[in-house]
């Protein structure tokens, strides 16, 4: 026989419905023809931080060479492999794409909190077993929140199977979410 129990929330519990966006990408395309000055030394899946350098170029037409640097932080989800020193570029090819760290999400609350039970900027916690997410309060309203967080390559397919639970709750306090979510996998793992 199987034994669920929910638990009793703990007070500052934020209940409601998380909807994450996409992560955005940023492809790099090469406007013009160019030589490859000097090679990339990124590969698939490398994190880049913003105003990183990504490849050295010179412009076909006898322009000075300039750097391509990322526009902001993120992991690359492809590097052209054909880019190495001597190699011409033709316009039109693909560079790079950048995922970025970055994910925006909407908290719909299951009912309406008051301008001082949380504030813009301030953290909150989503937990999942022994795993906790910090997420930026960026709005409020009275029936919802928008957060947003950076997670490292592969968290944002765990807050998104995370996110299709129809109750989530996130917590003013890192060690309250943590305690509540093993205790609340404790309670629906119990068997009798």
């Amino acid at each position: 026989m199987l034994n669920i129990t929910i638990p009793i929330l703990a007070a500052g519990a934020l209940t409601g419905q998380l909807t994450l966006q996409e992560p955005s990408s940023e492809f790099y395309y090469s406007r013009d023809t160019v030589t490859v000055l000097a090679a990339p030394r990124v590969t698939n899946g490398a994190w880049v931080d913003k105003g990183a350098v990504l490849l050295t170029i010179q412009p076909e037409d006898g322009d000075e060479s300039h750097s391509l640097v990322s526009k902001s932080d993120g992991y690359l989800d492809y590097v052209s492999d054909k880019l190495s020193p001597g190699y011409q570029v033709t316009a039109g090819e693909m560079l790079f794409i950048i995922r970025s760290a970055r994910i925006l999400a909407k908290h719909e609350l299951a009912g309406q909190i008051s301008g001082q039970e949380i504030n813009q900027q301030q953290t909150v916690w989503l937990c999942d077993q022994a795993k906790a997410w910090s997420l930026r309060v960026d709005e409020v309203t009275q029936s919802s929140l928008l957060v947003s967080t950076h997670v490292r390559d592969g968290d944002y397919e765990a807050l998104k199977s995370i996110s299709h639970k129809p109750q989530l709750s996130l917590y003013k306090e890192r060690h309250t979410c943590l305690a509540d979510s093993l205790k609340l996998a404790s309670d629906t793992h119990s068997v009798d």
